[in-house]
């Protein structure tokens, strides 16, 4: 998790010193907007901080499929030892009558 953390300072620096050396001003269009004489750094750290947004968004959804499959999968855990232990007694009573029988044969 270091590594990736030191990943995306590096690229959050290298995006950074981009960004200040081209800071002319410059036309945007997109779609139906238009931008005139905006700041490229503001153009180019807008557009890191969109797709930094949109993986925060995307990870946050992974984590939170996650969560709810852990939690199923822990239920589900919990009955099969559930399961498990009926069956367990239940296999020992019937060695034990089984026993009983044998001994008084």
């Amino acid at each position: 998790m270091q590594i990736f953390s030191l990943l995306a300072i590096f690229f959050a620096l290298l995006v950074a010193i981009f960004a200040v050396q081209n800071a002319g001003p410059v036309e945007i269009n997109f779609l139906a907007w238009q931008f005139s004489n905006i700041s490229l750094v503001l153009v180019i750290l807008g557009s890191a901080a969109f797709g930094a947004l949109v993986v925060f968004l995307l990870g946050a959804v992974r984590q939170v499929r996650q969560a709810r499959e852990i939690r199923e999968l822990k239920s589900q855990h919990k009955r099969l030892q559930e399961t498990i232990a009926r069956l367990e007694l239940v296999a020992a009573g019937k060695g034990a009558g089984q026993q009983e029988r044998k001994q008084e044969a």
